[in-house]
């Protein structure tokens, strides 16, 4: 949170109010209004592409929601596109509710599913003509489609054997491999440098098939010796490997993902990545080398160039190595090149190196006894596509989100031999070595930096990276148009999305209302939320925020001084998902449908579950507040490894991987014996296992417990929120209860909470409805049956923000919890809706409009000449002082609050809206 908005983390552990003792409300209130018309389960859904139809598709994965007790869990689906073709599709359960009928379910297509639209609607699916497979084979597994054959290995130094089309081996001798050196590359003395090989410790099968078959392996990685790979004694970076195989496709997808587990101040990692050997069978001027572009461009070159020389071979020659075809015969070839040919140059290896977002370069040598030509190409953004092979076949390759996780290269070597070596380097070698020691050795305190770093506390251990890759069995040199095509599927992910109004209609994600533009207030509403996704797209853009650890993130507060983002101030530079950002975007999306915010969105999820989120080693299941280094921060919060902001991304696209991390924060019970979120607010205690706020903390526990219920209906889970409901509805000031923003003693184990007895009415709750605290209640309050939580939750709604007069009537005399107002006027709002009282229904409202860091933000202004580097588009803002008293500007955590509070006030108390 910014101590330059009036959302201020400090602001919220110093407010203090009075206490009191709170009694339960009468009656029983719903978290959600009488339910309007729902969508049909039965009449099916309509699906549409995000954005513009893929001209190529590599197959794609899908959640669709279904309004409770509709659909029985074991439902099957057809899918139907909209020239009236019955396409395969797979399908499964992702989520349940209460009452055992499915509330998501999962879908998955081929490469050849293409139509603009679609109709998902529960009944038999189309038969693949030739259906994938997955079996155990020895010691391999077996994919198979009719058209691709892949073995994967259930252990040892090669994970993938091999990859066949047609009986003919595409590619073989798959291996993970790092590269690691013991210092960074700014020291003065030579780093010792070692090579490692990922070794496959164990092998399932997650889906058979018929339409998709889904294998997952893991390993750790161990040091090779000589040629004996992966023989070391020591072994590091735990990480999985999925790979994706559809009926009929000519590519297999992987998801790549490693875990930090090494030591930042003597491992640093100098390449990570695939490495893949492709057997070579034509002649050298019938070979070829291709990458793709992002704007459909393509470099394209023969390993034997028969172009541009002093004698010309023919038209018919310069035309074939021009389009990748069979040059004609050497006979039909003009006489000197015929009689020459074999001595001109071949080039051997080929590398294409993303340096930066902007620009990437391209590299060739004849061999490593001779130097590279370096100006070979060079462009802007490579798509991450590469083909090496011939004319009678070859492999393609691919890696998504190839420029925006520079540094990446494409690595070729060996291409006019019998055999040769593609690499595809997540993190290229031609970039130095990987750093991740945090920014500075000592810490520059809250007062000014805003940093809230602790001795021991920025540390990497446990947070994980992935890299989603792609490989094709192509029978023939990819052309042009193919490679564009193809691009654009790496570039631009086919994804498959649903209208607004069903997303809404089904009733999942909490209370968030569908785009008004009745009024002209509400136009300018929704102006402003169209303007933030937009500033914020433009900004990822326009200030390069990527990288291999930042693509996804974005900043968190602005210095308009020196017109740029305070990207080296403590607190103030990486966002991390703080006050929803992430959730800001999201129901952006939902409520649209906007292919941007969609975008934006995923790309965030993916980053804070990863990067910002340990799951593994001291931190489990806790994430790291807002740094200059993104695990800099020694506040490690559950709220920030929660699992409510990532289900949007699970459920819409339903990733396997993200499913995977989403479950680890269910670590986070234990981690906080260890690792109390008020340790260096207060004096310790002795009156349960650990120490832990209601909101945040709590709450991010339940929306982990709500999500682990509804994914696997395992009540275990449900019962964990509902006792530690019970015993909130049990403590007298019930959720004013404790110091320090509502400080209650906690036991993992048994998941009860316990009233510490200090400082009811004092807290300062600015934190606990900060993190979508509400939403994860509302959806909650709908799965579960606790009256007496309803009532006390409805008590804490009512009178957080209300008048003086009102709280004495109710407590017998007055404090003052400090609340932010547009953090609480959603709160404020929807306890007027559960008591039909309009009065307070406006109340938040007025919180909401009345307050500066609520109002909307005015259009950006560019900034250039000498003030800045390159021109930049700003908010242009005044300076004043928040309700914490902070040095206040442009900051992502109003943009965020500010759009939340109008997607849900707009469906709470719609009447009262402007």
């Amino acid at each position: 949170m910014p101590s330059s908005s009036s959302f201020n983390r400090r602001g919220f552990l110093t407010s203090a109010g009075v206490t009191a003792a709170a009694a339960a409300l009468g009656g029983r209130a719903s978290a959600a209004p009488p339910s309007g018309e729902k969508p049909n389960a039965a009449q099916g859904v309509e699906l549409r592409w995000l954005g513009e139809a893929p001209r190529a598709s590599t197959g794609t994965a899908w959640g669709v929601p279904w309004p409770k007790g509709q659909l029985a869990k074991d439902t099957s689906f057809a899918l139907t596109g909209s020239d009236g073709t019955h396409i395969p599709v797979q399908s499964w359960p992702l989520a349940y509710w209460p009452d055992g009928t499915l509330k998501w379910s999962g879908h998955a297509v081929g490469s050849n599913a293409l139509a603009k639209t679609f109709h998902l609607s529960p009944g038999t699916p189309a038969a693949p003509q030739q259906p994938v497979t997955a079996s155990r084979q020895g010691n391999a597994i077996r994919m198979a489609n009719g058209t691709v054959e892949v073995r994967i290995a259930t252990e040892g130094t090669i994970a993938i054997r091999s990859m066949t089309r047609g009986g003919r081996s595409t590619a073989e001798e798959g291996r993970l491999v790092l590269l690691m050196q013991d210092r960074p590359d700014d020291e003065n003395t030579s780093p010792r440098r070692s090579n490692w090989t990922g070794v496959v410790e164990r092998a399932e099968i997650e889906q058979t098939g018929p339409v998709r078959a889904v294998i997952k392996i893991a390993g750790r990685y161990r040091q090779d010796h000589g040629s004996k790979h992966g023989v070391g004694g020591r072994a590091i970076l735990p990480w999985t490997m999925r790979f994706y195989l559809a009926a009929g496709d000519e590519s297999m997808r992987l998801v790549h993902n490693f875990t930090w587990d090494a030591d930042m101040n003597h491992d640093f990692v100098r390449g990570l990545g695939l490495e893949l050997t492709v057997p070579m069978a034509d002649e050298a001027h019938n070979r070829h080398i291709r990458f793709g572009t992002t704007e459909g461009g393509v470099w394209s070159e023969p390993v034997r160039v028969l172009t541009g020389l002093r004698r010309d071979p023919g038209a018919a020659v310069r035309e074939a190595q021009f389009a990748g075809t069979a040059t004609p015969a050497v006979s039909q070839w003009s006489q000197e090149v015929r009689e020459g040919y074999r001595k001109l140059a071949q080039w051997n290896d080929v590398t294409l190196f993303q340096e930066s977002s902007a620009h990437f370069v391209i590299r060739k040598r004849t061999t490593s006894a001779g130097s590279w030509l370096h100006h070979a190409g060079r462009g802007q953004r490579a798509s991450g596509f590469g083909y090496v092979g011939g004319v009678s076949g070859g492999l393609g390759v691919g890696m998504r989100d190839f420029w925006q996780r520079f540094p990446r290269s494409l690595d070729m070597r060996g291409a006019a031999g019998d055999r040769a070596t593609v690499t595809l380097w997540s993190w290229s070698p031609d970039a130095g070595a990987m750093d991740l020691r945090h920014y500075d050795t000592t810490a520059h305190g809250l007062d000014l930096a805003y940093e809230d770093v602790q001795d021991g506390f920025s540390r990497p251990e446990g947070i994980c990276r992935s890299t989603e890759m792609e490989l094709w069995a192509l029978d023939s040199t990819p052309t042009r148009d193919q490679v564009a095509a193809l691009s654009g599927a790496l570039t631009e992910r086919p994804q498959l999305v649903t209208k607004p109004e069903w997303y809404h209609g089904a009733g999942v994600f909490g209370r968030w209302s569908l785009p008004d533009r009745s009024t002209p207030g509400r136009v300018a509403l929704e102006n402003s939320i169209d303007r933030d996704v937009a500033f914020y797209a433009g900004q990822v853009e326009q200030r390069e925020w990527y990288g291999f650890w930042h693509y996804g993130d974005v900043m968190h507060t602005y210095d308009s001084d020196r017109h740029e983002w305070r990207y080296d101030v403590g607190g103030y530079a990486w966002d991390n998902g703080e006050l929803g950002s992430d959730a800001m975007l999201w129901y952006a999306f939902l409520r649209s449908g906007d292919p941007a915010a969609f975008r934006l969105a995923r790309a965030m999820t993916q980053h804070i579950s990863e990067v910002d989120t340990y799951h593994a080693g001291r931190f489990a299941g806790l994430g790291s507040r807002h740094n200059v280094s993104h695990w800099g921060d020694g506040a490690k919060e559950a709220r920030v490894g929660e699992s409510f902001t990532k289900r949007f991304s699970y459920y819409l696209t339903a990733d396997e991987l993200l499913g995977d991390l989403i479950r680890s924060s269910l670590r986070a019970d234990k981690t906080l014996l260890t690792v109390e979120p008020l340790r260096e607010v207060l004096p310790p205690q002795d009156k349960a296992p650990t120490r832990l706020r209601i909101g945040p903390d709590w709450y991010a526990l339940v929306s982990n417990w709500m999500t682990e219920w509804e994914r696997t209906g395992d009540t275990r889970w449900r019962d964990r929120i509902v006792t530690g409901m019970k015993d909130i509805a049990k403590f007298p000031a019930g959720l004013f209860t404790g110091e320090a923003g509502g400080a209650v003693g906690f036991d993992p184990e048994t998941a009860h909470l316990v009233n510490l007895g200090k400082g009811d009415y004092q807290g300062g709750y600015n934190l606990a409805m900060a993190f979508c605290g509400e939403q994860i209640l509302w959806e909650t309050l709908d799965l579960v049956d606790v009256p007496e939580f309803r009532r006390t939750y409805l008590d804490f709604a009512r009178y957080a923000q209300a008048p003086s007069e009102e709280k004495i009537e109710r407590y017998g005399f007055d404090f003052d919890p400090k609340v932010f107002k547009t953090i609480y006027s959603r709160v404020t709002a929807w306890a007027g809706e559960q008591l039909g009282d309009p009065v307070i229904r406006q109340r938040g409202w007025n919180r909401f409009t009345s307050d500066p860091n609520g109002q909307p933000w005015p259009e950006p202004v560019r900034v250039g000449g000498n003030s800045v580097a390159s021109p930049v588009d700003e908010i242009p803002t005044e300076r004043t002082e928040n309700q914490s008293g902070d040095f206040a500007t442009c900051s992502t955590n109003d943009a965020a609050q500010r759009t939340l509070a109008i997607i849900s006030l707009l469906d709470i108390a719609p009447d009262e809206g402007p």
